[in-house]
């Protein structure tokens, strides 16, 4: 199962789930299913946020068996 620290990144840098949204180009109740591991990116939604947060996309999501 993909996982994701979607939250964590965002609660870290204090970026609110809105300005990601629109920097990202991506409906905002979308992006809350995203964050709240609702739902799965597709590889370009996915590519666009990493893009947007300066990270790489398996910063982001991760497969659970990859847990640490």
């Amino acid at each position: 199962m993909i996982r994701t620290n979607l939250k964590d990144v965002l609660d870290s840098r204090g970026i609110k789930q809105k300005w990601l949204a629109n920097e990202a180009n991506i409906d905002q109740t979308t992006l809350s299913k995203l964050v709240r591991g609702k739902a799965i990116p597709t590889l370009e939604v996915a590519f666009r946020i990493a893009k947007v947060l300066d990270l790489r996309i398996d910063e982001v999501w991760y497969h659970e068996d990859d847990e640490k």
